[in-house]
């Protein structure tokens, strides 16, 4: 029995037959029919990834090991008469999709925000439990009562604690294993180097301070982020819900695994990448414009230009005007091939910030107003008719390079772009998804999650956003236009902040306040969602724990109210 299969890859569609349902037997015919989806050109080298289309219009990835794929799919086959299968790389713009089908998609996604906000979760079970305590002698004591307390209440727990209380006489660590010799296993400490390390290990994290030990613990889990309970012992406590009084009854409901609400908080994932002075692709003496490798594979030409000679004696006499018309004729034919060159680079750009956008590849021209943003070194390459040139593109073969960032950080509150010491005022340029939005001419630039719109955006100006809203606010600082507010976007976005060549001084960047670092003409930052989000307990539920901060702890619209008018008489 044969079984009708459609096949998408980018953009083309083919009809197959295939003898049974299985998935090695679907990757094998697709790779068969389309062998370069197995070398991506767009992309750097990945496993060919296949999707099937169900019938609520929702595409399915396709496991290699999945043993209930097959009668899944028969019975699609049995109803529609064909399945639709396309490679992962590929959106399904091809297949339009139906209204009614788009309109009840929607109406899920609303029903599962809308239930994930009230839903009460059961964390696994804990034997790991991490605290991290505020720098604060006064707090030493306290994180000595609270681990005494949960060695003697759960023996099945492991404490981890900071490295420095160790030898603080106010933690008094010897009187710990003093009381019970046991308690020496089960009370170990941690440091910054260490953590990464047991990222997996940790099941709960416990905060002594305020919201800066909360933003501090959520640093050192770059990956994911173990449940945090917060409790009120610093300065503001916008993010600290719990009162260290009730410390019992509170851990007591955790560990023990009772119900309660979560409050999963979005963080940003930013990567820098460094400017990179590169040679001058277009010397005659080392490379003919017109003989440039294509870009990924793609011509950005099709003028043909035989190949430079070498100047000799008897062309060394001729006329200044027969050099001057060789002249022109060579700038004419180099600006012929970088225009050329630059719209192929502009719409791989465009791809790349759409598709991708965590990684910014080798492509020489970040496009907008045609500025030069990053250049690239690019690697001599070798065409198949045995011509040198240069190739801009992406991953290991055919002398192509890829460009990593120098640094990428998960950030909780917002990632701050300013002009640090500098006078001048700072030149900023802003592309969402790839597309130029607009020149920023500020002091500088906060990008900030809903977590961060009650911090530093909020002080500048900014809106609330409520933490369950997957949003980013995007507001300048003293920008030099009246009409420049405060922007919010939807989390999804691919961001990319760049200081043009053009700009008169250079930028400063820091992340949640940490790893400030100076951004030079050229440099950039890419933000995009991270899909490692933080994820806090709750007191109450989302929003009755956020409304009941605003109102006590920012005094959100609290002044005093008007006296009715009888008091007057």
């Amino acid at each position: 029995m044969a079984f009708r299969l459609k096949f998408t890859h980018d953009p083309h569609n083919v009809h197959v037959q295939v003898p049974d349902l299985r998935p090695a037997t679907i990757y094998a015919r697709f790779s068969s029919e389309f062998p370069d989806a197995l070398t991506p050109t767009s992309m750097t080298a990945a496993a060919l990834t296949l999707r099937w289309l169900d019938s609520d219009g929702d595409w399915i990835e396709i496991r290699r090991d999945d043993k209930d794929f097959e009668q899944i799919l028969l019975q699609v086959v049995n109803k529609n008469g064909m399945v639709h299968i396309q490679s992962g790389f590929t959106s399904g713009a091809d297949e339009p999709t139906q209204l009614g089908t788009l309109m009840h998609r929607y109406e899920r996604v609303m029903d599962s925000f809308d239930h994930l906000s009230r839903t009460v979760v059961k964390l696994p079970p804990i034997s790991n439990i991490l605290i991290v305590t505020k720098p604060d002698p006064k707090l030493s004591k306290l994180t000595k009562e609270l681990s005494v307390w949960v060695l003697e209440t759960f023996p099945g727990i492991t404490l981890f604690v900071d490295k420095k209380l160790q030898g603080r006489s106010s933690f008094k660590y010897q009187e710990i294993l003093d009381q019970n010799p046991s308690w020496n296993d089960r009370l170990q400490f941690w440091t910054k180097d260490c953590q990464a390390c047991k990222e997996k290990q940790i099941h709960l994290a416990v905060t002594l301070g305020g919201d800066g030990t909360v933003l501090y613990t959520t640093w050192m889990f770059q990956k994911r982020v173990p449940p945090i309970v917060a409790f009120h012992l610093g300065s503001l406590g916008f993010l600290t819900n719990f009162c260290f009084d009730s410390y019992r009854p509170t851990l007591s409901n955790i560990i023990r695994g009772e119900g309660m609400n979560l409050n999963i908080r979005m963080r940003l994932q930013c990567s820098v990448y460094k400017y990179k002075e590169g040679p001058n692709i277009y010397s005659p003496l080392q490379q003919q414009p017109d003989q440039m490798l294509p870009i990924n594979g793609l011509d950005v030409h099709s003028t043909n230009v035989a190949p430079m000679t070498t100047l000799t004696s008897s062309s060394a006499t001729a006329g200044d005007s027969d050099d001057s018309d060789g002249d022109d004729e060579e700038e004419l034919r180099r600006q012929r091939v970088e225009s050329r060159q630059k719209a192929e680079i502009l719409r791989r750009v465009k791809e790349m910030d759409s598709k991708r956008g965590t990684e910014v590849m080798d492509l020489g021209i970040c496009h907008g107003k045609g500025q030069t943003l990053i250049t690239r070194v690019p690697t001599p390459s070798t065409r198949p008719d045995g011509i040198s040139g240069i190739s801009i593109g992406v991953g290991e073969a055919g002398g192509e390079e890829v460009i990593r960032p120098t640094d990428t950080w998960q950030v909780l509150n917002e990632v701050t772009i300013d002009r640090g010491s500098n006078a001048n005022m700072l030149q900023l340029e802003l592309f969402v998804d790839g597309n130029h939005v607009t020149t920023i001419l500020a002091d500088g630039l906060v990008i900030a999650t809903a977590t961060g719109s009650t911090a530093y955006s909020l002080s500048i100006g900014g809106s609330l956003i409520h933490p369950d809203k997957n949003s980013v606010i995007i507001s300048p600082i003293a920008p030099h236009s009246l009409t420049a507010r405060p922007m919010i976007i939807p989390g999804t976005k691919h961001l990319r902040v760049c200081v043009p060549a053009s700009s008169r001084t250079t930028a400063w960047a820091s992340f949640d306040g940490r790893h400030r670092q100076e951004l030079g003409k050229g440099d950039s930052i890419m933000i995009t969602a991270s899909r490692y989000p933080a994820t806090t307990i709750c007191r109450r539920d989302q929003s009755t724990d956020w409304f009941t901060g605003l109102t006590q702890v920012l005094n959100w619209n609290s002044r005093v109210l008007q006296k009715p008018l009888e008091s007057h008489l």
